[in-house]
């Protein structure tokens, strides 16, 4: 798999939109290459922010699906869940965003599909995808590491069941995930400081098969576990968490 950053302008809020911005900073995408872009640049673009004197407290409440509050938290940041996973503080940051909170895009999907669209058409290939990438915290691990919030034109899972092992046994849960490890990868390429490199070109993935209408609904509702069937769900007390505005995912715990 290769990875090649771009380096871009600094965006301010509201000043271009995302089709411009990569009209400026993109030249070109070559066929079975995915486009890795950052949520914040997307975010800015599309002026999701919030001044700087806003209650962090009440935009935390207001971006996420579930969040810890501040009397229960042993750290300054808050746990929170949004857009299908947890995301420090919903996703709330003002690292590289000037005078203001950057927030996430309001719906990932949907600014994906508009990216996906873009570069069909100005680039006129037909098997090409998009990531929107995120950080987040790992629990049990120091620092932050990458994740996708949305992704268009490729099956997102590689299943290997009913596989053989190298020992011939038949596999009976393995499923690779592709736009995380995409995404992963794709924030290490663009740094979490100052590098300006909200974007990553990714081409020679093995194994990807792109479809121009994945994921469908079938498929994303295969890709997000309802909290309630996770495997994680006994070890997460929903008790002390508070619901937030936000309502992509729902528990009755």
């Amino acid at each position: 798999m290769i990875i090649k950053p771009i380096q871009t302008e600094v965006v301010r809020a509201g000043a271009l939109s995302v089709e411009k911005f990569l009209d400026r900073n993109l030249d070109s995408l070559a066929e079975r290459s995915i486009l890795a872009i950052s949520s914040k640049v997307v975010a800015l673009c599309e002026n999701r922010i919030a001044p700087a004197e806003t209650d962090k407290e009440s935009l935390i409440r207001e971006e996420s699906d579930y969040y810890l509050p501040r009397e229960l938290r042993k750290h300054g940041a808050s746990c929170a869940i949004t857009h299908h996973a947890f995301i420090g503080v919903g996703g709330i940051d003002r690292s590289n965003a000037g005078d203001c909170f950057v927030l996430l895009p309001a719906d990932p999907q949907a600014s994906v599909d508009a990216i996906y669209t873009y570069l069909n058409n100005r680039f006129e290939i037909s098997d090409c995808g998009v990531v929107m990438t995120d950080s987040h915290s790992t629990p049990f691990r120091r620092g932050a590491s990458g994740i996708s919030l949305a992704w268009r034109g490729f099956h997102g899972l590689r299943d290997y069941r009913g596989t053989p092992d190298v020992f011939g046994r038949p596999m009976r849960v393995e499923q690779a995930n592709l736009p995380d490890a995409i995404a992963a990868a794709s924030v290490l390429a663009m740094g979490e400081g100052n590098e300006q490199t909200p974007l990553t070109i990714v081409s020679d993935i093995p194994g990807i098969v792109f479809d121009e209408y994945a994921p469908d609904e079938a498929e994303r509702a295969e890709f997000f576990v309802d909290p309630e069937e996770d495997i994680f769900s006994p070890i997460i007390d929903f008790g002390k968490m508070r619901r937030g505005c936000n309502r992509a995912i729902l528990t009755k715990k």
